[in-house]
C-alpha cells in the first residue's frame, strides 16, 4: 500500500464570481470577498485573485477545505456549476451591484458579530 496523494485530493474548491464585460466592481469586490473570508475564519489555505477568463473578468476564490468554500458560497448565494477539471467543486455567482451589496452586508454582519 502506498501513501501517495492524488491530484484530486490536492485540488482546491472554487467559488467563482463572474463580472459583467466591464468588470467595474471586480477589484473592490475581490477585496470585500477577502475581508469576508477572514471573518469566518478559514480552517485551511485559500486564495482570492482576479482573472480574465473566456467569459470576461472574474474573481476566483480557491479553498483547501470544503467547509471554507461552503461558508463563502452560502454567504454570496453561489450555485453549483460544472467544474473545471482542476477543482474538486465549483460554485459561481454573478458579480453585479446586487451581489456587491450582499457581500458588503454579509461582511458587516460578520464584523458586528465578532
Amino acid at each position: 500500500m502506498t501513501n501517495s496523494t492524488t491530484l484530486e485530493e490536492l485540488s482546491p474548491y472554487l467559488v467563482l464570481g463572474q463580472a459583467d464585460d466591464a468588470g467595474q466592481l471586480i477589484v473592490e469586490t475581490a477585496r470585500a470577498l477577502h475581508d469576508l473570508i477572514v471573518t469566518f475564519p478559514p480552517q485551511g489555505h485559500y486564495s482570492v485573485h482576479t482573472v480574465e477568463d473566456e467569459c470576461g473578468p472574474a474573481i476566483h476564490c480557491a479553498f483547501e477545505r470544503k467547509i471554507d468554500a461552503d461558508r463563502l458560497a452560502a454567504a454570496v448565494g453561489a450555485i453549483e456549476i460544472a467544474r473545471y477539471e482542476s477543482y474538486r467543486s465549483e460554485r459561481a455567482f454573478y458579480l453585479d451591484a446586487k451581489a456587491n451589496r450582499t457581500i458588503r452586508r454579509a461582511l458587516q454582519r460578520r464584523r458586528n458579530a465578532n
